[in-house]
């Protein structure tokens, strides 16, 4: 995520006025008004009177921002000889549950390289509306007479929020509260997945190395000194185990940013010249962002180890009951990159999994069952044809699942007669896919991050070679306990 270190804070500092002028959105009010809150405080902020509150609100609303990633999505139609990036990279969020207003922006809208020659637009221009529902936020946007027409949202308040910014072929924007410096009283280990991969091919399909495999998970340790953050042991796997050795990480500075405070890591050969920025919440959610956003990226060649969007969770400090884990009630968002980014179906979709009573299935030993809502409509009964077996805890690694398999119905026949092709109970087909979990218990409730290998393009034609794609596109899953 491109963002400007402006300040670095160790204490409370001084109250400043908030000026709507400053860019004439309330996400950048917002974004500025977090400069008076100094790096203590929560993940609610009161508005002053200088501050009409998100979206035109009351000027006691409440509200909390958040700082999110997002993979690369772009579109190579209508363009020739150019790759359009349509989303990716850094996100801001501002949701008030108080008066019920939102506003969002993609701060690295990618623009065009055409020829060889790059055109960046501008970042894309801020999203601010209101929202419906008590789970799932139902946006719409300011002026708009169509419900729901900016996406959906659900968060965890004050901690974490997954943002689908608009309809359901749109990638999602994972986030974590902004408002402070996070301390450290020990060293804390981080547990992660990556959001999908930028590229389902093996290879860059004009003859060039191979790309893949991509990271699938991995996990680094955190320790903080003053606002200065200390990472170990990074470590990035791929989708079969294999050990990516991942560069180690460079000590960051948490401060005040373009988005709120965050932890950036300055460009270097450690980060392949790009920006970093992370963040975690108070009870253990994490997020990063790898800068996959950049103009730069025109002229970047794409790593086994990223820059990918990596969210996660803190490593639990003790072993999980994998029982009580499935046995719970989740809503959540599934991601497949190979729909959203390379076919362009409905690959974002809001789910439920273990609702006894609305699929009609709940979760017992190592698998939670669920699905999708029908016609992407969050009112009606979630589907339960989607079971994902968390298998067996890493007896290493608190809270990591290394056999995870989804199933799912096999909706394009894909799958058929495969080595990863199935049937559910009734004999319809399915595509059984497997890959890694981690799940923790933040704030005494579990969330769970799953990433499986989505091979359902293994025999799709590939146009620029002749042959077929050989693909590490991911299906991700992120879900948190009601």
């Amino acid at each position: 995520m491109r963002l400007v270190m402006n300040r670095q804070y160790g204490q409370t500092t001084e109250k400043r006025s908030v000026s709507v002028s400053r860019l004439a959105l309330l996400l950048v009010t917002v974004v500025a008004g977090l400069a008076g809150a100094g790096c203590g405080g929560g993940g609610s902020k009161s508005n002053t009177a200088d501050n009409p509150g998100v979206a035109g609100g009351s000027s006691s609303a409440q509200y909390t921002t958040y700082i999110g990633t997002q993979s690369l999505q772009w579109d190579v139609s209508g363009i020739p000889n150019s790759t359009s990036f349509q989303y990716g990279g850094g996100w801001a969020i501002a949701l008030d549950d108080s008066s019920k207003f939102f506003s969002y922006q993609n701060t690295e809208h990618e623009g065009a390289v055409i020829a060889g020659s790059p055109s960046h637009t501008p970042p894309l221009a801020a999203t601010l509306g209101s929202f419906t529902g008590s789970s799932f936020y139902s946006l719409t946007a300011n002026g708009s007479t169509t419900p729901g027409d900016a996406g959906y949202a659900l968060e965890v308040p004050g901690e974490a929020v997954v943002l689908r910014p608009g309809n359901n072929t749109i990638a999602p924007a994972v986030g974590v509260e902004t408002s402070n410096c996070l301390t450290l009283t020990k060293p804390t280990t981080y547990q992660f997945i990556s959001l999908g991969t930028p590229d389902p091919d093996s290879t860059d399909g004009g003859g060039g190395p191979a790309l893949g495999p991509y990271v699938a998970y991995g996990s680094v340790t955190a320790q903080t000194n003053g606002v200065t953050w200390n990472f170990t042991n990074l470590q990035m796997f791929a989708f079969d185990g294999t050990n990516l050795n991942a560069t180690a990480l460079p000590a960051g500075g948490c401060g005040e940013t373009a988005l709120g405070f965050a932890v950036t890591i300055a460009p270097s050969a450690a980060t392949n010249n790009l920006n970093y920025s992370l963040q975690a919440s108070p009870s253990g959610y994490f997020m990063v962002d790898q800068d996959q956003g950049a103009p730069t990226l025109f002229d970047f060649a794409p790593a086994q180890t990223g820059p990918l969007g990596l969210v996660g969770v803190e490593q639990p400090s003790s072993q999980l009951s994998t029982s009580a884990v499935a046995g719970a009630k989740y809503l959540g968002f599934e991601y497949d990159a190979i729909d959203d980014i390379v076919l362009g179906l409905p690959g974002t979709l809001p789910v439920a999994f273990g609702q006894t009573g609305a699929s009609g299935a709940s979760g017992s030993g190592t698998a939670i069952t669920g699905g999708a809502y029908p016609n992407d409509d969050v009112t009606q009964t979630p589907a339960a044809n989607i079971t994902i077996d968390l298998g067996t805890q890493d007896s290493a690694n608190n809270g990591l699942y290394k056999s995870v398999t989804v199933t799912v119905p096999d909706t394009y026949k894909a799958c058929i007669q495969q080595p990863y092709g199935g049937t559910d109970a009734n004999g319809n087909p399915t595509c059984i896919f497997k890959g890694e979990a981690v799940v923790g218990n933040p704030g005494g409730k579990y969330a769970i991050f799953v990433t499986v290998n989505d091979l359902s393009l293994q025999n799709y034609p590939d146009p620029r070679t002749g042959g077929h794609v050989t693909p590490y596109g991911a299906m991700d899953f992120f879900l948190y306990q009601q």
